[in-house]
Protein backbone atom coordinates (compact mmCIF):
# COMPACT_ATOMS: atom_id res chain seq x y z
CA UNK A 1 0.00 0.00 0.00
CA UNK A 2 1.76 3.45 -0.97
CA UNK A 3 1.52 5.91 1.14
CA UNK A 4 0.97 9.85 0.11
CA UNK A 5 0.95 12.79 2.39
CA UNK A 6 0.00 16.32 0.81
CA UNK A 7 1.56 19.34 2.26
CA UNK A 8 0.17 17.97 6.09
CA UNK A 9 -0.08 20.44 8.60
CA UNK A 10 -0.77 20.29 11.88
CA UNK A 11 -1.49 22.93 14.96
CA UNK A 12 -2.06 22.77 17.90
CA UNK A 13 -3.36 25.60 20.82
CA UNK A 14 -1.06 27.18 22.22
CA UNK A 15 -1.31 26.33 26.02
CA UNK A 16 0.42 29.83 27.13
CA UNK A 17 -2.26 31.89 27.32
CA UNK A 18 0.02 35.16 26.42
CA UNK A 19 0.90 33.84 22.93
CA UNK A 20 -1.77 33.39 20.78
CA UNK A 21 -0.24 32.06 17.51
CA UNK A 22 -0.59 28.15 17.52
CA UNK A 23 1.94 25.38 17.94
CA UNK A 24 2.79 24.24 14.52
CA UNK A 25 4.03 20.46 15.06
CA UNK A 26 4.04 19.29 11.68
CA UNK A 27 4.18 22.00 8.66
CA UNK A 28 3.42 21.51 4.81
CA UNK A 29 4.76 17.98 5.54
CA UNK A 30 5.02 16.08 1.80
CA UNK A 31 6.40 12.82 0.82
CA UNK A 32 5.37 9.21 -0.34
CA UNK A 33 6.57 5.56 1.08
CA UNK A 34 5.90 3.66 -1.97
CA UNK A 35 4.36 0.39 -1.39
CA UNK A 36 6.13 -2.48 0.70
CA UNK A 37 8.78 -0.42 1.82
CA UNK A 38 9.81 1.41 5.48
CA UNK A 39 10.43 4.75 5.98
CA UNK A 40 12.65 6.05 9.01
CA UNK A 41 11.69 8.87 10.96
CA UNK A 42 14.61 10.78 12.73
CA UNK A 43 15.18 14.07 14.31
CA UNK A 44 15.31 15.76 18.26
CA UNK A 45 12.29 15.12 20.16
CA UNK A 46 9.34 17.83 19.67
CA UNK A 47 10.52 18.09 15.86
CA UNK A 48 6.72 16.37 14.81
CA UNK A 49 7.50 12.35 14.28
CA UNK A 50 5.08 11.28 16.49
CA UNK A 51 2.28 13.80 15.14
CA UNK A 52 3.46 12.77 11.75
CA UNK A 53 2.67 8.90 12.65
CA UNK A 54 -0.47 9.80 14.35
CA UNK A 55 -1.62 11.89 11.52
CA UNK A 56 -1.20 8.58 9.11
CA UNK A 57 -2.93 6.21 11.35
CA UNK A 58 -5.81 8.88 12.04
CA UNK A 59 -5.40 9.57 15.57
CA UNK A 60 -4.95 13.08 14.22
CA UNK A 61 -6.62 14.99 11.87
CA UNK A 62 -4.47 17.46 10.06
CA UNK A 63 -5.46 20.82 9.63
CA UNK A 64 -4.40 21.06 6.11
CA UNK A 65 -3.30 18.52 3.62
CA UNK A 66 -4.23 15.29 2.47
CA UNK A 67 -3.56 11.73 3.18
CA UNK A 68 -3.66 9.45 0.41
CA UNK A 69 -3.05 4.98 1.22
CA UNK A 70 -2.80 3.90 -2.83
CA UNK A 71 -5.60 5.81 -4.54
CA UNK A 72 -8.07 6.55 -2.04
CA UNK A 73 -8.17 9.55 -0.10
CA UNK A 74 -8.43 9.18 3.44
CA UNK A 75 -7.80 11.80 4.96
CA UNK A 76 -11.04 11.91 7.14
CA UNK A 77 -11.29 8.13 7.20
CA UNK A 78 -11.61 7.03 11.14
CA UNK A 79 -8.26 5.53 12.21
CA UNK A 80 -10.62 2.09 12.47
CA UNK A 81 -10.98 1.99 8.66
CA UNK A 82 -7.57 2.59 7.69
CA UNK A 83 -6.34 -0.86 8.13
CA UNK A 84 -3.07 0.57 9.79
CA UNK A 85 -0.98 -1.32 12.53
CA UNK A 86 0.27 0.70 15.47
CA UNK A 87 2.97 -0.85 17.70
CA UNK A 88 4.09 1.57 20.84
CA UNK A 89 6.98 1.71 22.98
CA UNK A 90 4.81 0.33 25.80
CA UNK A 91 3.19 -3.08 24.55
CA UNK A 92 0.46 -1.96 25.98
CA UNK A 93 -0.20 -5.73 26.97
CA UNK A 94 -2.88 -7.13 29.47
CA UNK A 95 -0.94 -8.30 32.24
CA UNK A 96 -3.52 -11.32 33.30
CA UNK A 97 -4.06 -12.39 29.92
CA UNK A 98 -2.33 -15.19 27.87
CA UNK A 99 -0.05 -14.21 25.25
CA UNK A 100 -2.79 -16.08 23.10
CA UNK A 101 -5.55 -13.97 24.56
CA UNK A 102 -3.57 -10.94 23.89
CA UNK A 103 -2.90 -11.67 20.12
CA UNK A 104 -6.37 -12.39 19.94
CA UNK A 105 -8.21 -9.56 21.95
CA UNK A 106 -8.77 -6.80 18.88
CA UNK A 107 -10.14 -10.01 16.82
CA UNK A 108 -12.84 -10.89 19.54
CA UNK A 109 -14.28 -6.65 19.10
CA UNK A 110 -14.92 -7.03 15.96
CA UNK A 111 -18.98 -6.64 14.71
CA UNK A 112 -21.29 -7.43 11.73
CA UNK A 113 -19.76 -8.44 8.63
CA UNK A 114 -16.19 -8.19 9.86
CA UNK A 115 -16.96 -10.80 13.02
CA UNK A 116 -14.63 -14.16 12.96
CA UNK A 117 -15.29 -17.57 13.80
CA UNK A 118 -13.33 -18.66 16.68
CA UNK A 119 -11.33 -21.03 13.60
CA UNK A 120 -10.76 -18.43 12.17
CA UNK A 121 -9.04 -16.55 14.93
CA UNK A 122 -6.97 -19.26 16.19
CA UNK A 123 -5.91 -19.42 12.30
CA UNK A 124 -4.87 -15.69 12.56
CA UNK A 125 -3.32 -15.44 15.72
CA UNK A 126 -0.94 -18.61 15.14
CA UNK A 127 0.13 -17.56 11.52
CA UNK A 128 1.00 -13.62 13.28
CA UNK A 129 2.57 -15.43 16.26
CA UNK A 130 4.98 -17.61 13.76
CA UNK A 131 5.75 -14.58 11.62
CA UNK A 132 7.03 -13.20 14.84
CA UNK A 133 8.36 -16.61 16.15
CA UNK A 134 6.40 -16.57 19.31
CA UNK A 135 4.58 -19.60 19.10
CA UNK A 136 5.99 -21.63 22.09
CA UNK A 137 5.11 -18.58 24.17
CA UNK A 138 1.17 -18.89 23.90
CA UNK A 139 0.07 -19.64 27.13
CA UNK A 140 2.44 -17.46 29.49
CA UNK A 141 2.05 -14.21 30.61
CA UNK A 142 3.56 -11.33 29.91
CA UNK A 143 5.00 -11.01 33.23
CA UNK A 144 6.58 -13.98 32.27
CA UNK A 145 8.10 -12.46 28.80
CA UNK A 146 11.47 -10.62 28.36
CA UNK A 147 10.63 -7.10 27.14
CA UNK A 148 11.74 -8.28 23.86
CA UNK A 149 9.06 -11.05 23.70
CA UNK A 150 6.54 -8.60 24.97
CA UNK A 151 7.57 -6.38 22.05
CA UNK A 152 7.21 -9.03 19.60
CA UNK A 153 3.90 -9.61 21.29
CA UNK A 154 2.63 -6.60 20.47
CA UNK A 155 3.57 -7.01 17.03
CA UNK A 156 1.67 -10.04 16.40
CA UNK A 157 -1.63 -8.40 17.98
CA UNK A 158 -1.30 -5.81 15.05
CA UNK A 159 -0.48 -8.19 12.29
CA UNK A 160 -3.40 -10.44 13.30
CA UNK A 161 -5.79 -7.60 11.92
CA UNK A 162 -3.81 -8.15 8.99
CA UNK A 163 -3.10 -4.13 8.08
CA UNK A 164 -1.56 -2.79 4.96
CA UNK A 165 0.33 -0.57 7.03
CA UNK A 166 2.04 -1.13 10.22
CA UNK A 167 3.44 1.88 11.90
CA UNK A 168 6.15 1.75 15.10
CA UNK A 169 6.80 4.77 17.65
CA UNK A 170 9.62 4.07 19.31
CA UNK A 171 9.60 -0.05 19.31
CA UNK A 172 13.15 -0.40 20.78
CA UNK A 173 13.18 2.21 23.21
CA UNK A 174 12.64 0.16 26.20
CA UNK A 175 15.14 -2.57 25.04
CA UNK A 176 18.10 -3.89 25.54
CA UNK A 177 20.91 -3.19 23.29
CA UNK A 178 20.79 -7.08 22.55
CA UNK A 179 16.82 -7.43 22.12
CA UNK A 180 17.02 -3.94 19.64
CA UNK A 181 18.89 -6.97 17.28
CA UNK A 182 15.47 -9.46 18.06
CA UNK A 183 13.06 -6.36 16.86
CA UNK A 184 15.11 -5.71 13.83
CA UNK A 185 15.16 -9.24 12.06
CA UNK A 186 11.23 -9.14 13.54
CA UNK A 187 10.66 -5.87 10.94
CA UNK A 188 13.40 -7.20 8.37
CA UNK A 189 11.10 -10.55 8.24
CA UNK A 190 7.91 -8.10 8.00
CA UNK A 191 9.13 -6.28 5.24
CA UNK A 192 9.95 -9.24 2.96
CA UNK A 193 6.22 -9.88 3.41
CA UNK A 194 5.72 -7.16 1.66
CA UNK A 195 4.32 -4.44 4.48
CA UNK A 196 4.71 -0.58 3.75
CA UNK A 197 5.76 0.29 6.92
CA UNK A 198 7.09 3.59 8.78
CA UNK A 199 9.01 3.57 12.22
CA UNK A 200 9.77 6.62 14.59
CA UNK A 201 13.04 5.76 16.58
CA UNK A 202 16.06 7.34 17.96
CA UNK A 203 18.28 4.45 17.21
CA UNK A 204 20.46 5.40 14.67
CA UNK A 205 22.11 2.14 14.25
CA UNK A 206 18.37 0.91 14.01
CA UNK A 207 17.03 2.93 11.62
CA UNK A 208 20.02 2.60 9.51
CA UNK A 209 19.77 -1.53 9.32
CA UNK A 210 16.10 -1.40 8.97
CA UNK A 211 15.04 1.60 7.15
CA UNK A 212 14.94 1.84 2.75
CA UNK A 213 14.20 5.24 3.18
CA UNK A 214 15.36 7.67 6.35
CA UNK A 215 13.46 11.09 6.93
CA UNK A 216 15.00 13.91 8.93
CA UNK A 217 12.88 16.35 10.64
CA UNK A 218 13.40 19.49 12.25
CA UNK A 219 10.81 21.90 13.89
CA UNK A 220 7.99 20.14 12.08
CA UNK A 221 9.39 19.89 8.70
CA UNK A 222 11.65 17.50 6.68
CA UNK A 223 15.11 19.01 6.81
CA UNK A 224 16.43 15.62 4.55
CA UNK A 225 15.03 12.78 3.06
CA UNK A 226 17.12 10.16 1.49
CA UNK A 227 18.50 6.42 1.64
CA UNK A 228 20.20 5.37 4.96
CA UNK A 229 23.33 6.15 3.07
CA UNK A 230 23.11 9.16 1.51
CA UNK A 231 21.82 10.35 5.30
CA UNK A 232 23.84 8.97 7.75
CA UNK A 233 27.00 9.32 5.01
CA UNK A 234 26.46 12.21 3.35
CA UNK A 235 23.75 14.55 5.22
CA UNK A 236 23.58 17.89 3.38
CA UNK A 237 21.99 20.17 5.70
CA UNK A 238 24.05 21.35 9.22
CA UNK A 239 21.21 21.03 11.28
CA UNK A 240 21.28 16.90 9.97
CA UNK A 241 25.15 16.69 10.30
CA UNK A 242 24.74 18.09 14.15
CA UNK A 243 22.46 15.79 15.19
CA UNK A 244 23.91 12.66 13.44
CA UNK A 245 27.16 13.49 14.62
CA UNK A 246 25.73 13.94 18.50
CA UNK A 247 24.01 10.34 18.17
CA UNK A 248 27.16 8.35 16.17
CA UNK A 249 29.29 9.49 19.30
CA UNK A 250 27.36 7.77 21.81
Amino acid sequence: MKIVLEHLTKRFPNRNKKVREDIIAVNDFSFEIPDGRLIGLLGPSGCGKSTALNLISGLLKPSEGKIFFGEDDVTNLPAENRGVGLVFQNYALYPHLTVKQNIQFPLENLKGKDKLSKEEMNRRVLEAAKLVQIEMLMDRKPSELSCGQQQRVAIARALCMKPEVLLFDEPTSALDPEMVGDVLDVMKKLAKEGLTMAVVTHEMQFAREVSDVVCFMDKGVIAEMGTPEEVFEHPKTERAQQFLSRYSNR
